[in-house]
């Protein structure tokens, strides 16, 4: 018999029948939602088998049985039993109702172009969000795969629709295949502690491990010391800090860590406060006079000079280890400033006109890590013009950076986003290569610095051994300029007795603490050792003109360096110079003696029979004494002498 569109109308109808028998008693809900809160599904399948129940055993009752009032107060019974809990999951479910028609059907809506394969009622069923949003999960087609894209548009959309960060664990090689988006934790924020104290035992066991050449520089935000070594790419390192970025600390506890390895530090700081505190340990020379550029300069050829022989030796003798020595330079973009400054006032005809001093620093850091001589260079801006505008920027492989702003991150660095200043006493990032990490300086107080730095002399030794020349000596410090007081003016006792009338502190002779004598130079610390002293009082100093005229302008007498060369091409009682490397120089206290006035004499009494009756008056009413002169050239210079000796 052949099927017709009834009998499959029947069947269909049937097949419908039961499936929602079957959802009815299991207790899933009879619309598709899946359940998502409220009232459990076990729950809700006991509620529904009870209430089947009860209408199968009220309909027997009634129709079959006949006993009416029994039926009828069974059921008001079971009605008062199951009415209130019919009420109160309708209260419970109605967020899920809320939650299904604000978020989980505009959802699977969405996903109608991602799971093309399926209807909306299964997409529908296949989309799973708590009410708590803790996740969701989409359970994916048994053919399901990615075209291309279709993972991240996923990922997508859950972000738009549930906020924030979330990410996806997919399942694609066990039956039945799906994705799992959980939301992504922020990671807490780390940061180094806020003060790390360098005497403290774990940075002091951190300091004991290290082997030659490692340094450690700093506590990181995980509490863990940072090593650092100054050899190989890394052996020159900068410094680009901003004011009271905690440059001054870094230096004191790297200094007196290298004092641990036995180094020998050279240190530059035209500040004349961040190095102080080493001043007389053994093996550490600082040149902090800013009054002395060119000792400055001088320590540095000399290490440049350290270098070249290093590597002769090293050449015959490949398997040579040195002693480290290490160049500071202090306050870079000062010093670079006022070398040229002093380069310009002493070079001579013919010399070039940018600063040499950058080659001598660029020899130190091309040729200096292979025989254990390194840089450490201290920016409050590392432009390429404050290194000598010689490329030496991009030689320092490892760089500090701390209270800076968006304008040097990207002359420096140059890569975005920027990172945060963090303006803090010793907060410094350092940079090496692509990496990036946050630290805390160790600090102790200068004075603790230079007491555990003489220990560590006394208990580890120290040796010359493997320098092949002495550093330069310092020369006197001299007062600032603003400290000085013309001597034409005032003299010695009379400033003294004004300092004591002001009431200013004086010696046993009754000079004054600070003296305001114009050219007398400070005396020097008391940390220098006598012999030195009177070593550097015995030396004459050797200058060019041009310095030696600055220094005779500060006495009061002026002569330019253009006229001491004429003096010394005419005047054959000019002091005789010497010549050091190709340049004449000059001393100090010769030119000073020449140009010097003389003492004036006390004039004697005449008596009146030796005096003119006119007062020494010639015919005119004129003085016999003056001699009027108007010459030219080279005459009118002997002219000015004969009219300076008259």
């Amino acid at each position: 018999m052949a099927r017709t569109e009834f009998d499959r109308q029947i069947e269909e109808g049937l097949e419908q029948a039961g499936l929602a028998f079957g959802r009815f008693v299991s207790g899933a809900p009879m619309d598709g939602d899946r359940a998502l809160g409220g009232m459990p599904r076990w729950a809700s399948a006991l509620l529904r088998v009870a209430v089947m129940a009860w209408a199968g055993w009220a309909a027997w009752m009634w129709w079959w049985v006949k006993d009416h009032e029994h039926a009828i107060r069974v059921s008001i019974v079971v009605g008062a039993v199951i009415l209130p809990i019919a009420i109160v999951a309708a209260i419970l479910s109605r967020s899920r109702r809320r939650h299904m028609r604000s978020l989980v059907i505009p959802m699977s809506m969405a996903l109608k172009d991602l799971l093309s394969g399926w209807d909306d009622h299964q997409r529908l069923r296949a989309l799973t969000i708590p009410l708590d949003r803790s996740f969701v999960a989409v359970r994916l087609p048994d053919g399901w795969h990615d075209p291309g894209g279709f993972k991240d548009q996923m990922r997508e959309l859950i972000q738009d629709r549930m906020g924030g960060l979330w990410s996806g664990e997919w399942n694609l090689k066990s039956h039945p295949f799906n994705v799992v988006f959980t939301p992504q934790k922020p990671k807490p924020k780390l940061e180094p502690p806020e003060r790390v104290d360098f005497f403290s035992d774990e940075v002091q066991e951190a300091i004991a491990a290290c082997a030659p050449g490692q340094i450690v520089l700093g506590i990181n935000e995980r509490n863990k010391p940072i090593v650092k070594e100054m050899t190989g790419e890394t052996a020159m390192w900068a410094l680009s800090v901003g004011s009271g970025g905690g440059k001054s600390s870094f230096l004191q506890m790297v200094i007196t860590q290298l004092i641990r390895q036995r180094a020998t530090v050279i240190g530059i700081d035209v500040k004349m406060a961040s190095i102080n505190c080493f001043e007389g340990v053994e093996g550490v020379h600082l040149y902090t006079d800013p009054g002395n550029i060119g000792d400055m300069r001088a320590a540095i050829s000399w290490a440049a000079r350290e270098v070249e022989a290093r590597n002769w030796v090293k050449k015959n003798d490949p398997k040579k280890d040195f002693d480290r020595l290490t160049l500071i330079l202090e306050e870079g973009n000062e010093f670079g400033d006022a070398s040229k400054e002093w380069w310009n006032d002493n070079k001579d005809k013919g010399d070039p006109a940018s600063d040499p001093i950058w080659g001598d620093i660029a020899s130190i850091m091309r040729m200096g890590r292979h025989v254990n001589v390194t840089l450490i260079g201290v920016f409050q801006d590392l432009r390429e013009a404050a290194v000598g505008s010689r490329g030496l920027r991009n030689m320092f492989r490892l760089i500090l950076m701390g209270n800076y702003n968006a304008n040097q991150w990207k002359m420096i660095v140059n890569t975005t986003p920027v990172p945060e200043s963090i303006d803090r006493a010793g907060r410094m990032m350092i940079i090496e290569g692509n990496r990036r990490v946050w630290i805390q300086v160790p600090y102790a107080d200068p004075d603790e610095f230079r007491a555990h730095s003489m220990e560590l002399r006394a208990k580890l030794g120290y040796s010359t051994e493997d320098l092949y020349g002495n550093p330069p000596a310092r020369s006197r410090q001299r007062l600032p300029s603003l400290l000085q007081e013309s001597q034409l003016l005032f003299t010695k006792e009379s400033v003294a007795q004004q300092a004591v009338a002001a009431g200013q502190d004086s010696d046993a002779d009754g000079r004054p603490a600070v003296s305001m004598v114009k050219g007398e130079v400070l005396e020097l610390e008391a940390a220098e050792e006598p012999a030195l002293l009177a070593e550097s009082e015995k030396e004459d100093e050797l200058l060019p003109l041009a310095e030696i005229s600055r220094r005779l302008g500060a006495e009061g007498i002026e002569v330019s360096a253009s006229l001491m060369r004429q003096h010394k091409r005419r005047r054959s009682n000019f002091p005789a110079g010497q010549v050091v490397e190709g340049r004449e120089l000059f001393a100090f206290e010769d030119l000073a003696d020449y140009y010097r006035p003389d003492e004036p004499e006390e004039p004697e009494e005449e008596s009146d029979e030796e005096s003119d009756e006119d007062g020494g008056l010639d015919e005119d009413g004129e003085d016999e004494s003056r001699v009027e002169c108007r010459p030219e050239g080279d005459v009118a210079e002997e002219c000015q002498e004969h009219s300076d000796a008259t």
